[in-house]
């Protein structure tokens, strides 16, 4: 998809918001079409009364945009803060919630770590509840589990792969876990 340029437009660049809006004199009014990165499609497209209001309306988008990408940088720059042997979880499931464990095998970079899924003990509440708490086996190996290199994406928190969401590090509370038939 290509970019709509309109005609006899000021291009206004701002590199540390990743954005270029190109402001104009529409049918409407005074107008800008702003495009985010690379994105064929406009992230805004507004016409107003007066330059001014744009120009306003511009700003405070390229303020939220500025403080935006400031913290992708930063989240991308901080490093996860994980040593070998941490423990980290995830809780996903639809209709029950099921919580994996992983040992932190090998710490190659501030940016990334290498886990593998560890066994976990499951109480159930009461008999027959299909819910109950799990808790990890520290050093109890998934036999079939590989060792996985994951992304930091925080402080304790690792990227967890296509189904996992997010792996956070675990403060040895028992999880709630529930399942049916």
């Amino acid at each position: 998809m290509s970019r709509y340029i309109p005609t006899n437009s000021e291009t206004r660049d701002f590199p540390a918001a990743v954005v270029v809006a190109y402001c104009f004199e529409s049918k409407n009014g005074p107008a800008y079409v702003a495009y985010k990165g690379r994105q064929g499609k406009p992230a805004r497209f507004f016409a107003f009364a007066s330059p001014d209001r744009r120009d306003r309306h511009l700003s405070n988008y390229i303020d939220q945009q500025t403080e935006f990408e400031a913290l992708k940088r930063t989240r991308r720059q901080t490093g996860h803060g994980l040593i070998v042997g941490d423990i980290v979880f995830s809780t996903w499931g639809y209709e029950q919630t099921n919580v994996d464990f992983f040992e932190v095998v090998r710490v190659p970079t501030a940016l990334s770590a290498v886990v593998r899924q560890i066994e976990s003990e499951t109480i159930e509440d009461k008999p027959g509840s299909m819910t109950g708490k799990t808790t990890a086996k520290p050093g109890q190996f998934v036999a079939v589990a590989k060792s996985e290199t994951r992304r930091a994406c925080g402080v304790h928190v690792l990227n967890g792969g296509n189904m996992r969401g997010q792996l956070q590090k675990w403060d040895g509370t028992p999880r709630r876990v529930t399942w049916y038939a």
